[in-house]
């Protein structure tokens, strides 16, 4: 028995193959595992009588194979790199030529090698558990699969389906897969072993004879004819770039690989394979992905170091809330097995909330991520209650281990919450706040004990974003702010933390942002190149097309609650108040900026608000300019956020640039192949971004002046850590050292988390309210 996995041998002659890596919580491949695999090969090809079949699985209970493992492979060198491989392929071209059957019994997360080792046995099982992931996401990471795996899913499924597969890195759960035939069976998980040995049945004595999964006959003409394998690789590739503009070199490589897959010559598809991950591994796209993947890996750790507390344990929570920032929240929280007390002000906005939190269920049983049942299941952990009879029977959030607050962004609201969930809490119960902008400090003061109240930005959708920005005041407690991280981890959120100032850091770096782009609309630059030009230098959306997204009425409130206490460097146009004036509040109005409803909306062309312009044109902000090239439209919403991250370092807000670039791409959505904020910066040089503020300083305003300690970095060839808590004026030059790049993309959508909710009616606040409604 290694360290890394077993083997047994049941009374029918089946060998059991048990991935179990001693001392880690996944299995990955590294170069033991692939060597102590090889051994167990070397004994099956000497062709031992006694074996039956194999079966490959795993004694970890989430995790059958998580891919290759990345944290090896960064310590290679090139040559290391393509020996592993070479390695790979070969062992996994080893299984497929047994003599026997094999089978694949998938019982957790089976991701990149993890598959292409699965798609190397005749069979695959996997246990129908909607949270297990299966899929070769290795575009993500700004490579292709290249253990085989490109080859052999292009001869199962042909190319049109390979590619829809591979070009976006999307993973599925094992029902999912079932239907994209990457599978064969999903059984109950306590069945999955037997299920696996029921496959193995399939085969006759001799050579193997279970059945193989075809292309269809379609996609075999189109393989087997080279004008219509082209044709079909140049209509991904042209869709490809519509939607990365090219920013993504892996997914020309693996359109490639399918294309010289389709040929049928193995070895040269391998070889393909090969050569183009040594290619990716050298661009500078890979190497921020990867940056990205580890950083995100490694926040877990980073912020429990920041802590000297324990994280108290959760097993009940409350909402107060149920608006859809609320809703969402309660929805991350049952899916984490976590039972839940919503609070809202009545009847009739339980019932709402309610509503929006079985949406939300019922959308992960159309994913497949969850069965009918396990929804159900969630749903009887929510227990609804008024607002009215909270207040007249206090006992009803004493089993509370942890109260988030989602309700309208208003001081006064906020403070009366906290008023209330200070006598009707336990004394230990921490306290956290959703505000996407407003002083938690302030709230803090509203309670008896300070130190139990913390901010947990949540980003909407909560569903789909990944971020949860942990907001420390000066009174917050470390067992406080653990218990919220590690509560943000069990929901599935990456937490990053960040001291309580206006904005935090994501919605900090967002306004500068937004602002600009509102002030060369006042100067009769078009919104759709504008738009255009942020998506070619790789952002998912144009400004405008996440403020529609966002909805103004909720972006403009942000704007101006952070226009007054971020200075003269951010100023909102007058005319942007009108569009919520006038009910044009984006996408859920169907109209902003651009048109949402119509013959052409509704066909997917997106058309700019044609009254917009003499909007805008009438308005006192409005300075006609000179057309922008995308360079200088770039530089003008870019290196706004760029000084932004150095105020945030300089203030102290947050002390690592990492954060900044986790927050700036998981939170933010900024263009993941750039590796975050801060790393863009870096890339471009200081010396240069300096440069270029200062010419944008005279010629559009003091906005763009670089702030003090990023101009100092950049003359004192600093990098932009060295400007955390004030530094960036003060530290002595050093010798700067090129950071090692690593990368895992995540490519969401992108919004602000910020839900204005449903806790006031009419303008009142919440005593008002109840004294309208009265008690229940």
């Amino acid at each position: 028995m290694s360290e890394t996995l077993y083997t047994k041998v049941d009374e029918h002659g089946v060998m059991t193959v048990v991935f179990d890596h001693a001392g880690k919580s996944v299995n990955t491949f590294s170069s033991e595992v692939l060597d102590d695999l090889g051994e167990v090969i070397d004994l099956l090809e000497q062709g031992s009588r006694d074996i039956a079949g194999v079966i490959f699985t795993s004694a970890k209970p989430d995790v059958f194979i998580s891919g290759a493992d990345l944290f090896q492979m960064r310590q290679m060198d090139h040559q290391h790199v393509q020996q592993f491989l070479e390695q790979g392929q070969g062992l996994f071209d080893r299984i497929a030529r047994l003599a026997i059957p094999t089978v694949a019994a998938i019982n957790g997360h089976c991701l990149g090698g993890g598959l292409e080792l699965a798609l190397a046995c005749n069979r695959r099982v996997a246990a129908d558990n909607g949270e297990i992931n299966i899929g070769l996401p290795e575009t993500k990471l700004g490579i292709i699969p290249a253990w085989g795996g490109t080859t052999r899913l292009t001869a199962m499924l042909g190319p049109a389906r390979t590619l829809s597969l591979l070009l976006t890195g999307r993973t599925m759960p094992p029902r999912r897969a079932l239907r994209a035939r990457v599978i064969d069976e999903v059984v109950r998980p306590e069945a999955l072993l037997a299920a696996a040995r029921r496959q193995i049945g399939l085969g006759k004595p001799g050579p193997v004879t279970t059945k193989k999964v075809r292309p269809s006959r379609l996609d075999r003409l189109i393989m087997a004819v080279p004008p219509l394998c082209n044709l079909v690789c140049s209509i991904a590739r042209r869709r490809a770039h519509e939607k990365t503009f090219g920013n993504y070199p892996a997914a020309d490589m693996v359109i490639d690989a399918v294309r010289t897959a389709c040929r049928g010559d193995h070895d040269a598809s391998l070889l393909c394979e090969r050569e183009s991950v040594m290619r990716l591994f050298e661009t500078g796209t890979c190497q921020n992905l990867m940056r990205l993947f580890f950083l995100r890996h490694g926040a877990k750790q980073a912020v429990r170091k920041k802590f000297k507390g324990t994280p108290q344990p959760v097993t009940h929570a409350a909402v107060i809330g149920g608006g859809t920032m609320g809703s969402g929240i309660v929805h991350a929280l049952i899916n984490a097995d976590i039972h839940v007390r919503l609070v809202d002000i009545d009847v009739n906005a339980i019932s709402q909330a309610l509503c929006r939190i079985k949406k939300l269920l019922d959308d992960d049983v159309k994913s497949k991520r969850r069965s009918p049942l396990q929804a159900e299941q969630a749903m009887r952990r929510v227990s609804p209650v008024t607002l009215g009879v909270l207040e007249s029977q206090p006992g009803g959030l004493k089993l509370a281990d942890v109260v988030i607050e989602a309700v309208a962004e208003k001081m006064d609201v906020k403070r009366q919450v906290f008023e209330l969930l200070d006598r009707t809490t336990r004394p230990d119960a921490v306290l956290a706040s959703n505000t996407s902008s407003m002083s938690v400090t302030e709230m803090s003061e509203a309670i008896n004990d300070p130190g139990r109240l913390v901010g947990m930005h949540f980003f909407n959708p909560v569903s789909k974003m990944p971020l949860v920005e942990v907001v420390r005041t000066p009174a917050s407690d470390d067992q406080a702010l653990a218990t919220a991280a590690q509560l943000s981890l069990r929901m599935g959120k990456t937490p990053i933390l960040v001291n309580d100032a206006p904005g935090f850091l994501v919605n900090r770096v967002l306004i500068p942002y937004l602002a600009e782009a509102l002030a060369m609309c006042s100067e009769g630059e078009s919104i759709v190149r504008i738009d255009l030009a942020m998506k070619r230098w790789g952002m998912p959306m144009g400004p405008f097309e996440l403020l529609d997204q966002i909805g103004l009425d909720v972006a403009i409130y942000i704007l101006h609650s952070l226009e007054g206490v971020l200075g003269k460097h951010v100023s909102v146009p007058d005319w942007i108040d009108q569009l919520g004036d006038r009910g044009w509040l984006g996408r859920k109005s169907g109209r902003g900026f651009y048109e949402y409803k119509g013959r052409k909306a509704a066909k997917g062309r997106k058309l700019p608000n044609g009254k917009l312009a003499e909007l805008i044109r009438s308005g006192n902000a409005f300075k006609p300019a000179g057309k922008l090239d995308d360079a200088a439209i770039v530089d003008r919403l870019v290196l706004p956020m760029v000084n932004e991250a150095a105020r945030l370092l300089d203030e102290g807000v947050t002390d690592s640039t990492d954060t900044i670039d986790l927050g700036t791409v998981f939170g933010l959505g900024l263009a993941p192949f750039r590796g975050g904020l801060i790393q863009y910066a870096q890339d471009e040089g200081l010396s240069q971004l300096v440069e270029r503020m200062h010419v944008l300083s005279l010629r559009y305003g003091l906005r763009f002046a670089p702030v003090e300690a990023l101009s100092h970095a950049a003359k004192a060839g600093l990098d932009m850590q060295q400007i955390a808590g004030g530094n960036g004026h003060k530290t002595e030059k050093r010798k700067s050292t090129k950071r090692q790049r690593q990368v895992s993309g995540s490519f969401g959508k992108v919004t602000t988390g910020i839900d204005r909710g449903r806790w006031l009616r009419n303008g009142q606040a919440v005593k008002t309210r109840r004294r309208t409604t009265g008690k229940s």
